[in-house]
């Protein structure tokens, strides 16, 4: 299927229209930006309040525009609401907790795996930390296989977020995705670039049209952004090599997704960690601003008699001087001094209810998305030992397992095509193949633990010295491994068979063994005397 060619032809296309929908609130939770919360809910991207007559109304689209980021703000009063990027936290966690460490990527082929520590040196773990952040945001992530010899001599891997893609799918498969980026958007006029994955082909076109509409194509020069296209694919197709495999793949968060199963345009799109926890993000952010207004609209007051003030001059009003620190009294009617006393007014700031609040919501938002409080610095107490926290922390790890179903094949998946492409385009040489991905652990075991557990293990005759090296360092090679095992036998004391040792001192020796010499002597001087 080519690159679209009617002009009139909706963008993003009508049948993910609900999709982009969910992702734009996602995203706007994602990147705590107060004018994208605004233009979700209400609609409006003003630095002015503006009420909506659907703020007003009663059913379902009055509830969604009177959530708190949508609901009306009076006329002459200025806005001051107050975001808490809690969503973020829960994306970057969840990143985290994949990758804080590099995933181990193991080849059969030692010459594959040479080539592939080469290839993925050039960022390939902050690429993943990126994907899987956005993608705990937005339901999923795409990588592809990108190559450019101006910018390096190898291919390396590259992130789009669910939000700039059209995925085509084909038995639950992705058959094709076509990524888009805004190149312009002046409010009228929007310039787009299409890019098109198919298998063995990727397809670039420029669009010019308008918000809504995608347009007629234009050359590749319209924009410097896409203009080095011109040489390098000047009909728009480049080729890839691999005519039965695409360069790009789709990762999902979770599956399956609640929200999209009956719309089969988006039913293989994963699930956000935010997915049903959007009305306690909103509910959060109202406890805090309702604590801030508290504080704003608690500050002390002072009610002052008309007799301490100082007048202006006709027409101009009079003021009080807080510094004055004299007052000289006046000639009152008897018993009326009591209306001459200055009294200060300071209301009461719920600090512990909005904190308590506050806190209770946060951990009902963690734990509905999936993690564990502990994950967030929630829990009270002294350091715990890494088994401690495994424990604390186990719905978190559970969670991770769950993606690690999804990441660990697709990022072989991807890695082979790399490898791929290396191999066709580049001329490696190496046999490409799907290397073995392996997570680190999320939580190191402290030194004395891992010990604990060697030595347990040896006292049950249940490992080796190699093993017990490879337990302890883990990221060394087997030479090297096998290297410390030499070692370890070398400086060991020779052993020593105490066993005959103590036979021996005691007189037993084993079956056919000859008598010793003094064992004879005697018998023979028994023998005489009895005679």
């Amino acid at each position: 299927m080519p690159l679209p060619t009617s002009p009139d032809m909706a963008w993003p296309p009508k049948s993910l229209a609900p999709v982009y929908a969910k992702l734009d609130e996602w995203t706007a939770w994602y990147s705590g930006e107060l004018t994208r919360l605004t233009r979700v809910y209400q609609g409006v991207d003003l630095a002015r309040p503006h009420n909506r007559p659907s703020q007003y109304r009663g059913g379902l689209v009055g509830w969604v525009a009177r959530r708190f980021w949508g609901e009306p703000t009076p006329e002459g009063e200025h806005r001051a609401k107050l975001h808490v990027p809690l969503a973020s936290d829960i994306a970057q966690t969840s990143a985290r907790l994949l990758f804080s460490e590099p995933p181990t990527l193991t080849a059969s082929n030692k010459e594959t795996q040479k080539r592939l520590d080469e290839l993925v040196d050039d960022g390939a773990h902050a690429t993943f930390l990126a994907a899987a952040e956005t993608g705990a945001a937005k339901g999923g992530v795409y990588l592809r296989v990108v190559w450019d010899n101006a910018v390096r001599p190898r291919p390396w891997l590259a992130r789009v977020d669910a939000t700039a893609a059209v995925p085509e799918w084909r038995w639950d498969v992705l058959w094709a995705v076509t990524f888009w980026q805004v190149l312009e958007n002046d409010g009228n006029r929007v310039l787009r670039h299409l890019e098109r994955h198919e298998r063995g082909v990727i397809l670039h076109g420029v669009y010019e049209g308008t918000p809504d509409h995608l347009g007629r194509r234009v050359d590749f020069g319209a924009h410097p952004d896409v203009s080095w296209l011109v040489d390098v694919a000047p009909t728009g197709a480049i080729s890839t090599g691999l005519p039965d495999r695409l360069t790009a793949v789709y990762i999902p968060n979770v599956t399956p997704s609640r929200i999209w199963t009956d719309l089969p345009a988006a039913a293989n799109l994963g699930r956000s960690d935010y997915d049903g926890v959007e009305p306690l993000f909103d509910a959060l952010d109202e406890t805090w601003t309702s604590l801030m207004r508290d504080l704003r609209l608690a500050r002390a007051r002072l009610v002052v008699p008309e007799e301490y003030l100082t007048s202006l001059g006709p027409g101009n009003g009079a003021y009080f001087n807080t510094a004055q620190e004299l007052f000289t009294p006046i000639k009152t009617m008897a018993d009326d001094s009591a209306g001459l006393n200055i009294e200060l007014i300071q209301p009461l700031i719920r600090v512990e209810e909005h904190l308590r609040m506050s806190a209770e919501q946060a951990r009902l938002i963690v734990e509905t998305a999936g993690y564990a409080a502990q994950s967030f610095g929630m829990a009270d107490g002294a350091a715990v030992t890494a088994t401690e926290v495994n424990a604390r922390e186990r719905e978190s790890f559970i969670g991770r397992d769950a993606k690690m179903l999804h990441m660990r094949p697709k990022t072989a998946e991807i890695i082979e095509t790399l490898l791929m492409v290396d191999a066709v385009l580049f001329g490696s040489g190496v046999t490409p193949e799907a290397p073995q991905v392996d997570f680190g652990d999320t939580v190191s075991q402290d030194p004395e633990s891992v010990a604990r557990t060697l030595q347990l293990l040896e006292a049950a005759a249940a490992i080796s010295t190699w093993m017990k090296v490879k337990t302890l360092h883990p990221d060394w090679s087997d030479p090297e491994i096998q290297e410390e095992v030499d070692r370890i036998k070398g400086d060991a004391p020779p052993v020593v068979d105490v066993g005959s040792s103590l036979d021996a001192l005691a007189g037993n020796n084993p079956p056919g063994a000859e008598e010793p010499e003094e064992d004879g002597v005697n018998a023979e001087a028994d023998d005489q005397a009895e005679e």
